[in-house]
């Protein structure tokens, strides 16, 4: 079983580094608006997943996207730091007994649960990033609006695929 989740992972990391470096990277709407979905990944991960074990992955994730993408380490220390914090804000959301495993989702979650855990694990990844991509900090009101309309797009590119995947019923991983 470790090993069948083990090749999910991994062919997911790689599936989400490649949407992500060939085409997601490329969208830049108005100049401040470019979707990091790379982080459904660490979105997803489930409770029963070790601390280390989701640091490990994000880290990688984020350092894949950083060797293709020019970005020296601002997609593995965000993505790091996301993983660092995603099971807290999982239960922020959802009470979980000592033996629950959940994959966040809408289904596991409910859709409101869901969507609000979406905004506020986007919300933290994208302040982030947009903080360490704009040092010297500069120009606020551009880092404002990159910071929320890219939460904004990439929020919405994250339900769009929860909705594909609880209508085609993929399996969670």
């Amino acid at each position: 079983m470790e090993t069948v989740s083990f090749i999910r992972r991994l062919l997911t990391l790689i599936g989400l580094a490649l949407l992500q470096v060939l085409f997601l990277n490329r969208i830049a709407l108005f100049g401040y608006v470019t979707p990091l979905f790379y982080i459904w990944m660490i979105v997803r991960f489930d409770t029963s997943m070790t601390r280390t074990g989701i640091l490990l992955w994000a880290f990688f994730l984020g350092l894949i996207i950083d060797m293709f993408s020019g970005t020296p380490g601002l997609n593995a220390a965000s993505a790091t730091l996301l993983a660092m914090f995603q099971p807290g804000i999982v239960k922020l959301f959802v009470s979980l007994d000592r033996h629950d495993v959940i994959v966040p989702g809408s289904v596991s979650m409910g859709g409101r649960q869901f969507a609000g855990y979406l905004l506020l694990i986007t919300l933290l990844h994208h302040t982030v990033y947009f903080i360490l991509r704009s040092i010297p900090l500069g120009d606020w009101t551009v880092l404002a609006l990159k910071v929320v309309f890219s939460t904004l797009l990439t929020f919405i590119f994250m339900l769009v695929a929860e909705h594909v995947s609880v209508s085609s019923g993929l399996k969670r991983s």
